[in-house]
């Protein structure tokens, strides 16, 4: 394995020392100020999911790129992440079983911190219904916050994932619990429902005020539990990732008392270059800072939220007028970005502030997203059942505005799938194209990255610096990197002299005497600050990292033939000397009897 980066800039990240464990950062809220190691923090996050292309969290390894047979991937983005300026990045679920421990050492060694997410899925994978069904979620939720309470870079954990969208079904279980229904309706309100889509929050003596108060209090209360039992055994900040949705502060104003152990309240907030009222609605909920978990937009603009056609039947790179749009990601992520730095709470005034400030709310947010995800058109929001290739395809089994390609299970596609959304520059959000960076696929998991205007934008914003291109490696050079000739390998003249017999191809990879490989089960694992894929495998008789070395079984090989031509030169030489001083045969004829002598006889 070799250290990665393509620059000074982001090699110095790497060489911070390693050797010593790291003591555990010290982490708070204090009223609405977040605190590290004593002094006021401001999230600067990235959301980070970086799925290559043609792979998908649907299947093996299910999203969880953040084990040391991955650290290709977060070796290649981690420097970069830092070197856009920002300071803590977002993971949203692993496996359980799994050891994350270089990754956070990773994390850690290139000055960034982390906000894990505790995966939970939707109320199918982790029910909720029963007291016992809880009780092991939170369970299990406290063992992996336990696993990495010694890791300095984890200082936040999210405990589930938009818990609170009915799309996931959190809020129908629990409401629905047979011995005390809360009979809420979790329809939409302008059809008839609870759900708030067009309307504004319930009134008391609302039949709704009652019943959404029902269920988020057992919500709030679940949260407060798992909040309880992170911290019994780790110095960490929970939270819950909510969704902007069902006017989010009114259930914050009037159950948030309810999770007093949450360190701040949280938000995915799409609403457009502006985050509105938002600020001000949460200030006059509560006490507490908000956490912005997702914000930003997608670098895509789709003719399909232009227009009047529905379902869609444009596609990337057609003649629609769809296409990547840099410039309107970057503005929204510009104007977004500058909002909460007006509104974060890391300034000294910020230290007394309460309830109805006017300033002074959030602690920080995280950006959406480092880079392209190919598979999330799988299970789109919109979708057509069945899809456009399929000979039974129908409009009629389309949703509003879906793609008729949509949902795409391809991942090695870019597809358009997503829903309509005002909010958005074109009023259409493409779920696969929120990247801060668009991946090349160079082989298998490996992928080179290529920053889109919003990452020179952020990193203008965050540390003053301009544009560097030599920060990013395409897949020539990060190929070369790892499978480039590496002349100090060479063993000198043995090497030269077999050169001679077995020539090299004209390949530059791998000394021409192998194949630079992407595929991390040939390759192995990487550690904390070393990785190993791409790596070489070499042609018979050679080894090393760039094949630049003789295989010890040519060695051996060489020793033996070397032995047995000895030995037969030995051989030879003993004959010689046997030759040379055995007696000479007699020379004398032997005469035959005369007849006479014979008749004599």
């Amino acid at each position: 394995g070799r250290l990665v980066g393509g620059s000074t800039e982001m090699k110095k990240w790497l060489l911070v020392a390693l050797a010593a464990r790291p003591a555990a950062a010290s982490v708070e809220v204090k009223g609405r100020q977040m605190l590290l190691d004593g002094k006021p923090f401001e999230v600067r996050g990235v959301c980070y999911s970086p799925t290559p292309v043609n792979e998908s969290v649907y299947f093996v390894p299910h999203g969880d790129y953040f084990t040391s047979d991955y650290s290709f991937i977060w070796q290649r983005d981690l420097p970069l992440i830092k070197a856009m300026g920002a300071n803590m990045l977002r993971v949203y679920g692993w496996l359980p079983q799994n050891d994350h421990s270089d990754f956070l050492d990773a994390v850690h060694a290139n000055g960034l911190k982390a906000m894990a997410t505790f995966y939970m899925g939707d109320a199918t994978e982790s029910p909720v219904g029963t007291a016992s069904q809880r009780d092991d979620l939170i369970g299990k939720f406290k063992r992996q916050v336990a696993q990495y309470a010694d890791k300095p870079a984890l200082i936040i954990w999210s405990f589930g994932n938009e818990l609170n969208g009915v799309w996931n079904g959190y809020l129908q279980q629990l409401g629905r619990d047979p011995s005390a229904p809360c009979a809420w309706d979790d329809r939409y309100d302008d059809l008839g429902g609870c759900w708030i889509h067009k309307g504004k929050a319930p009134l008391p003596g609302d039949v709704c005020y009652n019943s959404s108060y029902c269920v988020y209090s057992r919500l709030f209360t679940l949260i407060e539990e798992a909040a309880q039992a992170a911290k019994s055994v780790a110095d960490v900040l929970v939270v819950s990732a909510f969704a902007d949705v069902d006017a989010l502060y009114d259930k914050v104003a009037r159950v948030g008392h309810l999770a007093p152990t949450l360190d701040a309240w949280t938000a995915q907030v799409y609403r457009g270059d502006s985050f509105g009222d938002f600020f001000i609605g949460m200030s006059n909920a509560t006490d507490k800072p908000v956490l912005l978990t997702e914000y930003g937009v997608d670098a895509y603009h789709d003719a399909c939220g232009m227009n009047d056609q529905s379902p869609c039947f444009n596609f990337d790179g057609d003649n629609s007028g769809s296409g990547v749009d840099e410039e309107a990601q970057a503005a929204f992520a510009l104007n977004l970005t500058l909002e909460i730095s007006n509104q974060s709470s890391i300034y000294s005034h910020c230290s007394s502030a309460k309830r109805g400030a006017q300033d002074c709310t959030t602690v920080g947010g995280f950006l959406m997203s480092w880079v392209d995800e190919y598979w999330k058109g799988a299970k789109s929001q919109t979708s057509c059942d069945p899809t456009y290739d399929d000979p039974k395809f129908s409009v009629a089994t389309c949703d509003h505005k879906a793609h008729v390609t949509c949902g795409n299970w391809d991942a090695s596609v870019h597809d358009l799938c997503g829903y309509p959304l005002d909010a958005a520059p074109d009023h259409y959000v493409n779920e696969e194209w929120f990247g801060i960076t668009a991946p090349d696929r160079c082989g298998d998991s490996v992928n080179a990255l290529t920053p889109r205007r919003v990452f020179w934008q952020m990193r203008q914003l965050w540390l003053g610096k301009g544009e560097n291109k030599t920060l990013f490696a395409g897949c020539h050079h990060m190929l070369a990197a790892q499978c480039g000739s590496d002349d100090a390998e060479k063993t000198g003249w043995l090497v030269d002299l077999i050169g001679l017999i077995m020539p090299a191809q004209a390949n530059p990879l791998c000394s021409g005497r192998g194949e630079c490989v992407t595929d991390w089960k040939k390759c192995g694992p990487g550690t904390v600050n070393v990785t190993s894929t791409p790596c070489c495998t070499c042609d018979v008789g050679f080894a090393g990292r760039s094949c630049n070395q003789l295989d010890a079984r040519l060695y051996l090989a060489l020793a033996g033939g070397a032995a047995l031509l000895l030995l037969l030169l030995l051989l030879c030489a003993a004959k010689l000397v046997s030759a040379c001083f055995a007696r000479p045969p007699e020379t004398g004829v032997s005469q035959p009897l005369l007849p006479g002598k014979l008749a004599r006889a």
